[in-house]
């Protein structure tokens, strides 16, 4: 058998190296107190329900939570928020929610050590995502991960988007690597595993307790969406690569 030692680690972003979903959780709700603290007369716990409401049903990347909140509370609760303050309010909360984003956002723990030592081993490293690519780029520049990262790629920078399987095989000929010389790290089944797995390359699970992370190890899933490796610390990827290279 062929020893096809690996040269790639691949990770995905939000939820994988950083604490994403708990990040935008705090800045909404700083939002939200920053709207009471100007003078909204609204229950706090009641304006946290209504805006995760809205989140669940528009969607984290949706650009006007806030404002939808306020249109809400005027049109269904009798409010009768004037515009001066309408306006004042939403952009108070903006503020708050996006120097919330750049206060606390932070790298878990294992992850600069991780990215230290594959450098040191002579393996290369690259971040495959979804998203803005000027959102992204911003969230690797704030981390300070950039030197760190041999190559960044943003679906929406080429044009394919996750779980379409040639977003995965774009990376592998950008480093002219095979799929069995590569290791994808995500949080999700349906768009890391699943079309990492379909470019032959190893694929590990992680678990972080974000949103998106469901999948349970012996769950009634079919062969091809379960990954080859599941850890909940980056620093189990090291004996997992002595593994692999042995096979």
């Amino acid at each position: 058998m062929i020893n096809n030692k690996i040269k790639l680690v691949g990770f995905d972003l939000d939820d994988c190296l950083f604490d994403s979903t708990a990040l935008s959780e705090r800045a909404r709700i700083k939002g939200i107190d920053t709207m009471i603290d100007l003078g909204l007369k609204i229950d706090r716990t009641e304006a946290i329900k209504k805006i995760q409401d809205i989140v669940k049903e528009y969607g984290s990347n949706f650009s006007k939570h806030y404002n939808y909140f306020i249109r809400r509370l005027n049109e269904f609760e009798n409010y009768k928020i004037s515009s001066n303050d309408k306006y004042k309010y939403i952009a108070a909360a903006v503020i708050a929610y996006h120097q919330e984003k750049i206060d606390s956002i932070k790298l878990y723990d294992d992850v600069k050590p991780c990215l230290e030592k594959l450098r040191s081993m002579g393996i290369k490293t690259a971040i495959i995502s979804d998203g803005i690519p000027i959102k992204q780029y911003e969230k690797i520049l704030r981390l300070k991960i950039d030197k760190l990262i041999d190559l960044v790629v943003i679906s929406d920078e080429i044009g394919i988007k996750k779980p379409n399987p040639k977003l995965f095989d774009y990376c592998l000929k950008k480093f002219g690597v095979k799929g069995l010389e590569t290791i994808y790290i995500g949080d999700r089944i349906d768009r890391d595993i699943v079309p990492a797995r379909l470019n032959g390359i190893y694929t590990i699970y992680i678990h972080r307790g974000g949103k998106y992370d469901t999948y349970e190890k012996g769950s009634k899933i079919s062969n091809e969406l379960i990954p080859n490796y599941e850890i909940s610390n980056l620093n189990e990827i090291f004996d997992l690569i002595i593994e692999i290279n042995n096979k």
